[in-house]
């Protein structure tokens, strides 16, 4: 029977009519589930109760919409609602009762979420990734001068943040401890402290052994274990009271008048309040009065410095950055004139940000939400009705795709079609209002066609393994939780399970923007072209977290294998500098580790780091996300099969092809697709495996098989190609398939 037989068509326009009402009631879900989340009890995606919440759902349901698909429907639901009602989160220099830890509170309220770090530069790195909203890190203290850290990072982080505000703050040390102050031995507190106290500790302790911390909340929580031994630290009131210590001598900084300016860190511009300041840090040239030109022209718009500091770059011998805060924003135009102007007389320039200049009274003013439902039955009942209707809807919708299988089966029509697949999702797209995410849309729908494969027939997937590893992620994102899932341990493998249909789809990395061309993929095509063709393409953002079973300041040591840690370094360096790292052999073998480390000892404080996928596998809770110092690292997978795909209306080509071993042989061939417009997307090349010094040449071209184009140029670059001993031309097409439209995550 045709695929485009009355009654298929007809299927299909009671599919469509089933997703307009499906989407509009999963975005009603997810503004009932925004509400729960911040004004009800909802848990956090990762606990315990909201598995059991994925549970509750599944018990729900009575039809024959398969229960992987319904717990990957609402778990997607659950974070992307947990995403749009997150709160705005904060980063300071850590441990709680730091100094920054006030400032930050002192500004930011009890309507944000904060998160304390370990290094300043880690308050950078948190911003620059898009993980913390704001960072709050100190600039200048007006008794010891410049933090020295923050200057420095903004060298390493300059063009990822951007300095969207000021915050001036007293500081007021305390004396803390719980003993007698004659049994004071030693004085604990962070180095620019102890500088600041100089005075009144000698005056008054001029024998106390003084010992600098990490920081002034860790000295305090060293008082707190160490208070028989005479141990007292110099801290902040919050600090006192957060470690239940004693105010033992209030005010004892030298200067009455200690103030600190903290910078606010964000990746967004600060509009022009008409009372800005910008800052800026630039190098000189290397000529006598360099600095001095520079500064003649502040001086000549008089434009007043607020501020000026020099640091040395990193190599002997180098120059030195000055940054420096002027009047004006660069909004303004007089400010960008002037910063023209000064950029001729410099090597370089870089804009730091423009912001308001410090208001005391200048607090963060945070959108308040709207509450939908006051009374929270209400909105339970309002929840109820809608995830009864979700499920009705996701098994009408399930029973009308059975039908569509039995014709398709019928015909001879393989249930997995990547060219109709596209058309789904793009028509779900249209549909939605928001506010879903399109890309959590997506989600959800490939759980719903895993769970119909399911239902019509039974999919089989092959993957690189083991589990956890990102290409089980890639194919769990792309075929959903429903179907069948094989590992291989090695890519050849995966082409000989496609052959031997062991598996009905095989999933082999191809490209990686790190590494480039994966050799065992493109190897294995030489062997198997004949057998197998590209169905389809997955584009995948490798993410890691770092997963564990207790809590972030408990870890201690972190496994996970040497390609990612090294792919997580800066951040591991930023946020973990002193944990103990270990190598292991895969992502599953560190995951394993871990948790034998956990059953021998309980506070052993061991980490992960993999995928979140890894951490479910293997029940580890993700700590952070998208740990990985390059944000931007995408592997491109392809989908193999014994079939061919039909024409999307957005396709390539993929071929393989030798030349002859003479000047010029690859320019004729890539001059074909030049000379009719035909775009390559990618170029890679393989020794041919049969003579030394020839190569196999792999390319994607824009453009299906069916083509009338497609087949005019590849008929005219195979008359440039190295012929076989049969006399043929050696250029294979190894499939046509859809463009990726969208990078999976």
């Amino acid at each position: 029977m045709s695929a485009n037989a009355p009654q298929l068509q007809n299927l299909r326009v009671a599919i469509d009519a089933v997703d307009r009402r499906l989407v509009k009631r999963l975005n009603d879900r997810a503004e009932l589930e925004i509400d729960e989340i911040r004004f009800g009890r909802s848990p956090v995606i990762g606990d315990e109760p909201v598995r059991g919440r994925l549970d509750d759902v599944v018990a729900k349901n009575d039809g024959i919409i398969p229960a992987t698909a319904l717990r990957g429907i609402y778990r997607e639901i659950f974070s992307a609602s947990y995403g749009l009602a997150r709160r705005v989160r904060v980063g300071y220099l850590g441990p709680e009762g730091t100094f920054s830890h006030q400032a930050a509170e002192q500004h930011f309220g009890d309507s944000v979420d904060y998160e304390n770090l370990r290094a300043l530069s880690g308050v950078f790195e948190e911003v620059a990734r898009g993980h913390v909203e704001f960072g709050l890190v100190p600039i200048e203290n007006s008794t010891g001068g410049a933090i020295i850290e923050s200057l420095d990072s903004f060298n390493d982080y300059f063009g990822q943040v951007l300095i969207g505000g000021e915050i001036r703050t007293s500081i007021s040390f305390q004396l803390l401890g719980n003993c007698k102050l004659e049994d004071v031995k030693e004085i604990h507190s962070k180095a620019e402290a102890l500088v600041q106290c100089d005075k009144w500790i000698g005056a008054n302790f001029p024998n106390a052994k003084r010992i600098a911390a990490q920081s002034t909340a860790a000295a305090v929580g060293l008082a707190k274990l160490a208070a028989d031994d005479g141990v007292v630290a110099i801290g902040s009131v919050k600090a006192g009271q957060l470690y239940d210590l004693n105010v033992l001598a209030d005010g004892v900084e030298d200067n009455p008048n200690n103030v600190t300016r903290f910078l606010v860190l964000t990746k967004t511009p600060a509009a022009p309040t008409e009372n800005d300041k910008t800052s800026v840090m630039f190098t000189c040239d290397d000529r006598p009065g360099s600095l001095v030109d520079i500064l003649d022209v502040f001086k000549r718009y008089s434009m007043n410095l607020g501020h000026i500091e020099k640091r040395p770059n990193q190599r002997v011998d180098a120059d030195y950055t000055f940054f420096v805060d002027i009047l004006g924003h660069l909004d303004d135009g007089k400010t960008a004139m002037i910063l023209g102007e000064v950029k001729a007389f410099c090597k370089s320039l870089h804009v730091l940000g423009s912001y308001p200049i410090a208001d005391p009274k200048g607090t963060y003013q945070a959108n308040d939400p709207v509450q939908r439902f006051q009374d929270d039955t209400k909105r339970q009942s309002e929840i109820d009705q809608c995830d009864a209707d979700i499920i009705d809807l996701v098994n009408e919708r399930a029973k009308l795709v059975v039908e569509v299988g039995n014709f398709k089966r019928q015909s001879d029509v393989p249930i997995y079609a990547p060219h109709r697949e596209v058309a789904v999702l793009k028509k779900i797209e249209n549909l939605s209002d928001g506010p879903m995410p399109n890309r959590t849309l997506e989600g959800i729908y490939r759980e719903l066609m895993s769970g119909s494969f399911a239902l019509e027939k039974p999919l089989r997937i092959g993957f690189l393994g083991p589990e956890g590893e990102h290409s089980h992620v890639a194919a769990v994102r792309q075929f959903g939780s429903s179907v069948t899932f094989a590992a291989s341990q090695e890519i050849r493998g995966i082409f000989r399970q496609v052959v031997d249909q062991e598996i009905d789809y095989g999933l082999v990395p191809v490209e990686n923007t790190s590494v480039g061309g994966i050799n065992g993929t493109l190897d294995a095509f030489m062997d198997y072209h004949d057998s197998v063709s590209i169905y389809g393409e997955v584009k995948l953002q490798i993410h890691s977290c770092l997963l564990a079973g207790c809590r972030p300041d408990e870890i201690r040591e972190v496994y996970s294998t040497a390609p990612v840690l090294a792919a997580c370094r800066r951040w591991l360096s930023t946020q973990y500098p002193q944990v103990k790292i270990h190598t292991a052999s895969s992502i599953a073998n560190a995951m394993e580790r871990v948790k034998a480390r956990m059953a021998d000892d309980p506070d052993c404080g061991a980490a992960a780091i993999g995928s979140a996928l890894a951490g479910e596998i293997h029940g580890l809770t993700p700590l952070f996300r998208k740990i990985e110092d390059r944000q931007n690292n995408m592997t491109r997978f392809l989908i193999l099969s014994v079939r061919q795909t039909l024409p999307s209306g957005k396709d390539k080509t993929a071929i393989m092809f030798r030349t002859d071993d003479a000047p010029g042989s690859l320019v004729n061939v890539l001059e074909v697709f030049k000379k009719q417009g035909i775009n390559l997307t990618h170029l890679d090349k393989r020794p041919s495996q049969t003579q030394n010094w020839e190569y196999t040449f792999f390319a994607d071209l824009v453009g299906h098989r069916d083509d009338q184009q497609i087949q005019q140029v590849l008929g005219e670059a195979r008359g440039h190609c190295k012929r076989d001993e049969n006399d043929q031309p050696q250029l294979t097409i190894l499939g046509s398939f859809p463009a990726s439209q969208r990078v999976l995550s």
